[in-house]
């Protein structure tokens, strides 16, 4: 018993020095290097998904409460003016006049999101990450959202009596909108914004 005993402190003491130590001090490492592009990205997320719902609430498209009305979104080659209400961790910090084109705006901030999902996952430290912030960087790298909006050189966009929309655009959405707040727990600070009338 007291060889057995011995060989399994020994075990432990040998796992905890040369396994558990240095797993802790790379996921520590991690989180430093990817903080600041998770509060990025989380940025990047909300600023889109604030003019798209708010192009959906100017076309009077969330009234019902059913998001599968968003798929009747217009996306166009149009500027949008409002105003834009800044939050850093949910606290309001202020309101300026703001303008956007959904068109343009969503296929920059899709590019970014895309290019710092990548910058994220190509990290060395990447893989000693809490496997939640793994899961959500593959989560938005799969975004239907991000997949289906359009690039202002699609040929069906070139038509202006043409009314183009995205089926599914809605659960889209919804799904990018669920990933973003699983997204919340892990950046701080949260910032974040919504467009509001003039």
């Amino acid at each position: 018993v007291d060889i057995f005993a011995s060989a399994y402190v020994t075990s432990l003491m040998f796992y905890y020095v040369v396994d558990y130590l240095p797993a802790m001090k790379e996921e520590k490492k991690a989180k430093e290097i990817l903080s600041p592009k998770l509060v990025s990205l989380y940025l990047y997320i909300s600023e889109l998904l604030a003019m798209i719902e708010y192009s959906a609430k100017q076309e009077n498209l969330l009234q019902t409460g059913n998001i599968a009305d968003m798929d009747n979104l217009n996306i166009r080659d149009k500027v949008v003016f409002c105003k834009k209400r800044s939050f850093k961790n949910g606290v309001a910090t202020g309101t300026a006049p703001h303008s956007y084109n959904l068109l343009k705006d969503c296929n920059k901030y899709r590019t970014l999101i895309l290019d710092t999902c990548g910058a994220i996952s190509c990290t060395l430290s990447f893989s000693y990450c809490d496997t939640q912030v793994i899961h959500i960087i593959s989560e938005i790298q799969l975004s239907e959202l991000l997949r289906m909006l359009p690039k202002p050189d699609d040929f069906m966009l070139q038509f202006d009596f043409v009314d183009t929309t995205f089926l599914g655009l809605g659960e889209g959405y919804q799904h990018l909108r669920s990933v973003c707040n699983e997204l919340s727990s892990f950046v701080d600070p949260r910032l974040g914004c919504e467009m509001i009338d003039i």
